[in-house]
């Protein structure tokens, strides 16, 4: 029978309201999770193509880094940042193609018809081929005052610690405004800009070896690099120059060489090269692209998981075996080999790993061997170091072993505030035939005294109940679909009390914090570790050890702030760690501090500025300056200019205001420039409190019987 059922009014509106409370309830879920994806309230613009080591992004509308892999989305306004030895590859929608080197940050703004990229810190590169239909037309490039338009080409740009913006197009051209002039920089020009002028080469010098990007394995002592070029042709003065900077504003070596090659002996780390020329004729400076290289930590990684002769026992389907090994700062990938055979022929993997693990499937019931080899450079994808080869057994059985808890690692500390926010993730790994996980947590290490038990069908479950301060036990028993259970596994213990510290990092104990004479206070920055949890820092300094009189205090959840006006005087610092109730959670240790004045700078004598000094009759070089007040040490330089370059002759200190230089067989007759700088030493130590700006005279010798030139010195070595 039929029946026709009507809603009263009330029903009616009832009704009603639970749809549009759950239509309310589902768009507020699911602003939430676009928002916090960065998709909200912004549009995607691209992704991460290529990755190595650690890479970061932002959204516009948090404060929490994030770490990005190979194939991340990336959206309007997002931050990416990038690590020591870390590079990154982001492809935006238009085509346009940036990379970003070490220590490296940008933030994306992308309108109709323009690209805007904040550049930030670092050294990056940007390839926009202006192609017709993208929409965007023009990338704009802004790094501190100055600003750069590129409609289709390549440029690299790098910022030094003074902030000085070096850029090289590579392909095309580019407009750079900078301190209110424009300039247009064309393919193979390399420009500088400062703050008070901007400097443009030619880069009419081809480099030839290593190329750009290269991992070069390091040797048991310092390795050996050969650098090559295309010598200018003419009467130049040739130089390579490799430093620690992306700008080589301030090279470590300088290599005279008129071949066309140098080698040099460098020990680990990342560097920058270009050779530069000077023609001997007009006195113009020409230079090469620049070029970074790095020499890797080339020593085998150690195997962790499979262990060696181990077994690893399944029941129906091939078993999740996951392959660990540790990791090398310095290798962007590695290529894992595994192979039923013991010489490694006939891999049944052979595959290349971006990171220290993998899950693999695919092996059944064998005798296998692997091993890891070192992949230390991207583009040539050469193979060097290999670890030893373990071997394994993959056994089919009716019996399934238990799961095998992962974390928290066997003794482990928690505070218990990171529990109560937090909550505690336990871990394990199991095999594929077990269905659920269940998880026990007892006060002794029998497991009589349980106190939670929970089930899990994944490999993790976060537990968000209290646990009160002391030692606790856990262990794992693997359910099947069938309803049978493994045997207990392993019983790990971990504690729950207080744990970590707080390290107050910067300004180092007794650090000296310089500023200039026309100011009485100076902007202090304060750094420190990262804890185990989530808390409001604050940041305190005081004048006295107790804190009982404090100067200054701030708060920020970041780890480093920067304190501005302290004025000059000695300090005490330290930094706290509250919740949100303001309960101090834990306290650092306290660093001492000076913000100290400049010392005045010196006044040079003799030689004087513009002076010509006449060294046929002389056994010395004398150097006179004015004393300084406060000042108990003196360090002087003697430099020969040539061509328009600083050659280092020899550095010396003295607690005098006079100094006479012996060493008459490094000099030649010719341009030199030397410099005096005032130091104030802590009594009976070395310890440099305050220094003055370098007062610099520029002279010029006469000999009477010319001498061979011997430049003494770690920063120029004379090849020819």
């Amino acid at each position: 029978m039929k029946r026709n059922m009507k809603l009263s009014k009330s029903d009616t509106v009832a009704v009603v309201l639970g749809i549009v409370i759950l239509s309310v309830l589902g768009y507020l879920l699911y602003a939430d999770i676009m928002d916090r994806s960065g998709a909200g309230k912004t549009k995607l613009i691209g992704e991460i193509t290529a990755k190595r080591n650690t890479a970061e992004r932002k959204f516009s509308s948090q404060v929490i880094w994030d770490e990005v892999y190979k194939g991340s989305s990336l959206y309007n306004y997002d931050t990416v940042r990038t690590a020591d030895n870390s590079e990154a590859t982001i492809r935006l929608n238009d085509g346009t193609v940036i990379t970003l080197n070490e220590n490296s940050m940008i933030l994306l703004s992308l309108s109709e018809k323009e690209l805007d990229i904040k550049f930030i810190q670092g050294t990056m590169s940007a390839r926009h081929s202006g192609a017709k239909g993208t929409g965007v037309k023009n990338v704009t490039i802004e790094s501190g005052e100055s600003r750069i338009s590129l409609r289709n080409g390549d440029v690299s740009l790098a910022q030094d610690r003074d902030n000085q913006l070096q850029m090289t197009v590579n392909r095309g051209k580019a407009i750079l405004q900078s301190g209110g002039k424009e300039k247009v920089i064309n393919e193979n020009q390399n420009i500088l800009a400062g703050k008070d002028a901007i400097r443009l080469y030619d880069l009419t010098i081809k480099l030839i070896s290593p190329d750009n990007n290269r991992f070069i394995p390091s040797a048991p002592a310092k390795t050996t690099v050969p650098c090559s070029w295309e010598q200018p042709r003419g009467d130049y003065d040739t130089f390579l120059e490799i430093a620690a900077n992306p700008a080589v504003s301030d090279p470590f070596i300088r290599v005279r060489s008129a071949r066309g090659n140098a080698a040099v002996k460098l020990d680990d780390g990342v560097y920058y090269w270009r050779v530069t020329a000077v023609n001997r004729a007009t006195q113009k400076i020409e230079s090469s692209e620049i070029r970074k290289f790095t020499i890797v930590n080339d020593k085998p990684v150690f195997l962790i998981a499979p262990a060696n002769r181990s077994v690893i026992r399944y029941r129906d389907a091939n078993p999740m075996i996951n392959f660990i090994w540790s990791k090398n700062e310095s290798v962007p990938r590695y290529r894992l080999t595994v192979s039923g055979r013991q010489d490694m022929s006939a891999p049944a993997v052979n595959t290349v790993v971006e990171g220290n693990k993998i899950a693999i499937n695919s092996l059944g019931q064998s005798t296998y061997y692997w091993k890891v080899a070192n992949i230390s450079d991207t583009d040539a994808g050469m193979v060097n170091s290999e670890s030893p080869v373990f071997t394994f057994t993959v056994t089919k059985t009716d019996a399934i072993e238990p799961p095998e808890p992962l974390s928290p690692a066997n003794n482990k500390t928690i505070h218990p505030r990171s529990i109560a926010t937090k909550g505690l993730n336990f871990t394990w790994t199991k095999d594929p035939s077990i269905v659920t996980t269940d998880l026990s947590i007892s006060e002794d290490r029998n497991m009589s005294r349980v106190i939670a038990s929970k089930s899990s069908g994944d490999n993790s479950f976060r537990l968000t109940e209290e646990l009160k301060e002391g030692t606790y036990y856990w262990g794992l028993r693997g359910v099947m679909s069938d309803g049978s259970r493994t045997d207990s596994s392993r019983v790990l213990s971990f504690k729950v009390g207080a744990t970590g510290t707080l390290q107050l990092i910067e300004p180092a104990d007794r650090a000296i914090i310089l500023t200039p004479k026309e100011k009485n206070a100076s902007d202090v920055g304060f750094s420190w570790s990262k804890t185990d949890f989530d808390g409001t820092f604050h940041v305190q300094v005081s004048k006295t050890r107790n804190f009982d009189a404090l100067v200054k205090e701030v708060s920020t959840t970041d780890l480093s702030t920067v304190i501005p006006g302290l004025a000059l005087g000695q300090y005490f610092s330290r930094v706290k760690m509250v919740d949100e109730k303001n309960e101090t959670l834990m306290t650092s240790n306290v660093n001492s501090f000076e913000v100290l004045s400049i010392l005045d700078t010196p006044v040079a004598i003799g030689p004087r500025a513009g002076s010509v000094v006449d060294m046929l009759k002389r056994d010395t070089l004398d150097f006179y300056w004015k004393p300084v007040r406060n000042a108990n040490l003196y360090r002087i330089g003697l430099y020969q200019v040539k061509a328009g370059i600083q050659h280092s002759v020899a550095t010396f200190e003295t607690r005098a205001t006079a100094y006479k230089f012996a060493a008459l067989n490094r000099l030649d007759e010719g341009g030199f420039l030397w410099t005096v700088q005032a130091l104030e030493t802590e009594a009976g130590t070395n310890r440099v409190k305050r220094k003055s700006e370098e007062a610099r005279a520029p002279f010029e010798i006469k000999l009477g019987i010319k001498k061979d030139l011997k430049i003494d010195s770690n920063k120029v070595i004379d090849t020819d």
